[in-house]
């Protein structure tokens, strides 16, 4: 009201009036603006967050893609192990059935190189007959796990 504007005396209420509607509009005005000053400030850190976020949720893609490949690898390689124990399992039955038919055909054959002993056919070959009983021993020591 610095200003000195000349006005008819009946529309000096009316002028009064409507300068104070006018500062009232000046002060809503300024209060809105700080708030969308505010607003602004507080929607560009929610839009930096939003954007933190993101990021976050593809690096953790990412280590969830990584995470599943090295599951499967895993999972192959202990397929693979399960297939080699099965194969090792199977040659081990298979070598144990061997050794078993072996060792039931050497124990006959050392039997029947010991009955050969008392029989009077090799007395006249008493060489064969020393050979014969150094294999039977030799056989038993290695039954027994020892060398001959």
């Amino acid at each position: 009201m610095g200003k000195f504007i000349p006005v008819e005396p009946e529309k000096w209420a009316e002028m009064v009036k409507a300068m104070a509607e006018n500062a009232r509009l000046k002060a809503e005005v300024e209060r809105l603006q700080s708030i969308h000053s505010i607003d602004s400030i507080g929607i560009e850190q929610l839009k930096a967050e939003v954007e933190r976020l993101t990021s976050d949720i593809q690096m953790e893609k990412e280590n969830e893609d990584r995470l599943v490949r090295e599951w499967q690898k895993a999972n192959n390689e202990v397929y693979g192990l399960k297939t080699q124990v099965a194969a090792l399992i199977d040659d081990q039955t298979r070598l144990k059935a061997e050794v078993e038919r072996l060792t039931k055909a050497g124990d006959a054959l050392a039997g029947k190189a010991i009955s050969l002993e008392y029989n009077d056919y090799w007395s006249e070959y008493e060489k064969v007959e020393d050979v014969c009983i150094d294999e039977v021993e030799a056989w038993h020591k290695a039954k027994e796990g020892k060398q001959s």
